[in-house]
């Protein structure tokens, strides 16, 4: 246990703030706030200005308050600074190539386990390894290089920690874990991280439907950094802005986008790496494709995306099957081949069993609601059956 910052506590306490509000305005668990009060972490270097805006303090202020701090009644003093000997290796010593191969296997395991099972039940394991773990770490003296890929791996796991709080719909916690791995990426002076982060907060704004954000997001983006950028990366910007213009009805816009993501698919560069667009999968950009083309009311050209979509479907991950069979399911119903669309629906579900994420529950409500018109037909009452029965699971 660490030592209870007393100062720390008083001044939250003067100000009628309670731990639940401190932690809403900076996007992070109220258990996190907690342990920065015990001594137990402090507070990352890119949330203190915000803690100290709002204890209405400097930042100077606010590294006193955090230095003073005094043992619990029965307990033993803690480790210099507060700071918690959560793992040994990380509290006494530089951080190492050993440490750093860890942050990036646990990001690995932690996409598996979103991919299968989904955000919500990921998100409360990830952030207690970036608290308890990863923020440690960023404390220690470790020399340049080493440094600047510590950041680069952080900055990852942060990321998909966002990702993880979006899918689970707290956006205000995606929001600041977003806005966190942007420091690191500047601080890690990787442009292909940033651009990739751009089309994370980009995928938000459309969640939310601010369509001017998603253009921000990624003709900014692309306009600036284009060349330097993965292709699979450029892609997805491309096919977000054809979407958020499909939506606002900007056909010419739309199709000009569709064409450059196809045009750089084709071109199979020689790409700088980005570990983190692994999520671009054979057939993921024709399901954008097919998506954008659905909502300018083209269904003939979708149908023959979507189909494409459907023969790679068995080499994506779960959660990627999901997805393309809902989208499936939507074509099918636009054209209005009707039992095809139930069959297609009912593949959804099967793969989404057991998976608990707000945007795959956003997805099985689109196609409940694009078949609903068509509920008396038995094919289709029984799918929708039991896709009203797995919405309500909790979590779901």
């Amino acid at each position: 246990m660490g030592n209870r910052r007393e100062a720390l506590i008083r001044r939250r306490r003067s100000l009628s703030l309670s731990q639940e509000l401190v932690a809403e305005r900076l996007g992070v668990e109220r258990s996190t706030v907690s342990r920065w009060e015990r001594g137990e972490n402090d507070p990352q270097p890119w949330i203190r200005g915000g803690l100290a805006k709002l204890l209405k303090i400097s930042p100077e202020q606010l590294e006193h308050l955090l230095f003073d701090q005094q043992p619990e009644p029965g307990k033993a003093p803690a480790m210099p600074n507060g700071r918690v000997s959560l793992d040994p290796i990380t509290a006494t010593r530089a951080a190492t190539k050993e440490d750093l191969f860890r942050i990036e296997q646990t990001r690995a395991h932690f996409q598996e386990m979103y991919r299968r099972v989904g955000g919500v039940p990921t998100l409360p394991r990830i952030n207690a390894v970036l608290d308890q773990r990863v923020a440690p770490m960023l404390r220690t003296a470790y020399e340049n290089n080493l440094g600047r890929q510590l950041f680069r791996a952080a900055g990852s796991l942060t990321a998909f920690a966002g990702i993880c709080a979006y899918d689970a719909d707290q956006q205000m916690a995606a929001t600041s874990r977003f806005a966190e791995a942007l420091s690191l990426a500047r601080a890690a002076a990787d442009l292909q991280f940033e651009g990739y982060l751009h089309a994370l907060l980009a995928n938000q704004a459309m969640h939310l439907g601010d369509m001017a954000q998603v253009l921000d997001h990624t003709e900014n983006v692309l306009d600036t950094l284009g060349l330097q950028l993965n292709s699979a990366l450029v892609c997805d910007l491309h096919t977000l802005a054809a979407k958020a213009h499909a939506r606002s009805g900007s056909v010419s816009a739309c199709h000009r986008h569709l064409r450059a993501a196809e045009a750089t698919a084709d071109a199979n560069p020689d790409d700088p790496p980005l570990p983190e667009v692994s999520y671009m999968s054979a057939g993921l950009i024709q399901l954008q494709t097919a998506e954008a083309l659905r909502r300018l009311g083209d269904t003939t050209a979708a149908r023959t995306y979507v189909d494409e979509t459907i023969r790679t479907s068995p080499h994506t991950h779960l959660r990627g099957r999901v997805h393309r069979w809902a989208g499936y399911a939507l074509v099918l119903t636009a054209q209005g081949e009707i039992d095809r669309a139930a069959h297609a629906a009912a593949t959804m579900l099967d793969h989404a069993v057991g998976m608990e994420s707000g945007r795959l529950h956003d997805r099985l409500t689109s196609v409940v609601k694009a078949l609903q018109p068509y509920s008396t037909e038995p094919s289709v009452a029984s799918t929708l059956e039991r896709a009203h029965v797995q919405l309500a699971e909790p979590g779901a």
